[in-house]
């Protein structure tokens, strides 16, 4: 058996935001895989990150206020944008040989009209 197995490292930028540090680093990262999936038609086996960059890191407050005026409280959003160094292991689909064996359809129905089995109206 031969390796099928590849490696390949790439730089992805994924961005994410929440109500919280953590939750916008958490959402950021979760997209690291369909990115990838976005960008190759081969079989991904694994994603690994290996460097995280932090390009850029914002927190947005504003005071929330009930009916305008009563019980005011700061709330805060948070917004990073990331460049990701991923190694990505991945089998191509253009460097297997496939062997095409040709078959009779699985779901198809054999046709019960033949040339052996077809009745005449001369014949009884």
């Amino acid at each position: 058996m031969e390796k099928v197995t590849i490696k390949k490292r790439q730089v992805i930028q994924v961005e994410g935001t929440g109500k919280e540090k953590n939750l916008a680093f958490a959402n950021a990262l979760n997209q690291i895989h369909n990115r990838v999936l976005k960008e190759k038609d081969d079989v991904i086996v694994r994603i690994e990150p290996l460097d995280i960059q932090i390009v850029k890191a914002e927190q947005e407050t504003f005071t929330e206020r009930f009916f305008f005026f009563f019980l005011p409280r700061t709330r805060a959003d948070y917004r990073v944008l990331l460049d990701v160094e991923v190694e990505i292991t991945l089998i191509e689909m253009e460097t297997i040989p496939f062997i095409e064996k040709r078959v009779t359809d699985p779901n198809g129905l054999p046709i019960p009209f033949g040339k052996k089995n077809r009745m005449h109206k001369g014949a009884n």
